[in-house]
């Protein structure tokens, strides 16, 4: 979700010199001050069809609260708090092992993650998460626990734990790993932030999403344009599509079943006959001035066809604004 160096610059520098003068454009910029507070209701569903039949359909939904810590010249820092949600990512993948509910519960809840502090520059783009360590240091913690509790309870099924965990716990080292994949509900919060847009003509980029396997990032081609606009509340509908390039794709999935184990040549001679294709689709609904989304939906769809089986994932973010009564 990262647009290309020459857009940004020659955004930023639009924004500095016109703001909102230009009645034919909109832009992003934070307007947020010391202590100012907003609730979210946070959905996020991931749905799964394998060779058209629905095999996953999982929902988590959590309130979230956003405020402004700190305030310079420069950044904001931001506290994005909520209730045990990071442990409870770790679910979907341990439900199914971890038979007995009760104590993986009485496990997760001594590891509660209750915040994440974050920075953002002066317009609100993203910056950086600052105790991306802590979080990282309490979920190794986590894992730890519930691999010694499986180990005791039920031995026979440690290596398949181990196997669940691993892809988990490489995700929680590293504070890429926690900012796109865990948190990633803050790369769409802040995505419209630092730029102008045309409320007229739409505009055609090319995107590099991260590579968590490591390498090169993946490239998307993107379309950005305001579909909603009403300058008198000061409130847009922004949409962005993307699809993500098959080429770059494959090869993040090479590199991921050579990390996995699987033999170079294999690897390479499964991906000759496999066909990716990923789509987005992402609306951002917000008050531009303060700057503060109403709504945001955010979707992706990957397509795999992948030795003579079709997936097909359907992952769903949505962030709605909880207004006072």
């Amino acid at each position: 979700m990262c647009k290309n160096l020459t857009f940004l610059f020659f955004l930023i520098f639009t924004l500095s010199s016109s703001s909102q003068s230009d009645s034919t454009k909109i832009a992003f910029i934070a307007y947020w001050s010391l202590g100012d507070s907003y609730n979210f209701k946070v959905t996020k569903t991931k749905k799964r069809w394998t060779n058209e039949k629905l095999s996953i359909n999982d929902s988590i939904q959590y309130i979230a609260n956003f405020k402004v810590i700190d305030s310079t010249e420069k950044s904001y820092t931001i506290q994005w708090s909520y209730n045990n949600f990071l442990a409870d990512s770790y679910k979907e993948n341990l439900n199914k092992i971890y038979e007995d509910k009760k104590a993986f519960n009485d496990i997760v809840y001594q590891y509660n993650v209750t915040n994440v502090i974050y920075k953002t520059d002066e317009y609100g783009e993203f910056l950086e998460i600052v105790n991306w360590k802590d979080i990282s240091s309490l979920m190794s913690n986590l894992l730890g626990e519930l691999e010694r509790n499986i180990k005791l309870r039920k031995p026979d099924k440690i290596n398949e734990i181990r196997q669940a965990i691993e892809p988990l716990a490489n995700i929680y080292s590293s504070k890429e790993g926690i900012e796109q994949l865990i948190v990633y509900e803050l790369q769409y919060f802040h995505f419209p932030f630092g730029s102008e847009y045309d409320l007229n003509e739409p505009y055609e980029y090319e995107s590099e999403l991260p590579n968590m396997v490591g390498g090169d990032p993946v490239k998307a081609d993107a379309k950005l344009s305001i579909v909603e606009a009403d300058k008198k509340d000061f409130y847009c509908v922004l949409k962005e599509e993307a699809i993500i390039n098959p080429i770059d794709t494959k090869r993040q999935v090479t590199m991921l079943f050579k990390k996995m184990g699987l033999e170079e040549d294999k690897a390479e001679e499964l991906m000759k006959s496999a066909i990716f294709y990923i789509t987005d689709l992402n609306y951002y609904q917000y008050y531009y001035d303060p700057g503060i989304p109403h709504r945001i939906y955010g979707s992706r769809k990957t397509i795999l066809n992948l030795d003579n089986t079709k997936v097909e994932n359907l992952a769903e973010l949505e962030i709605e604004l909880i207004y006072d009564e």
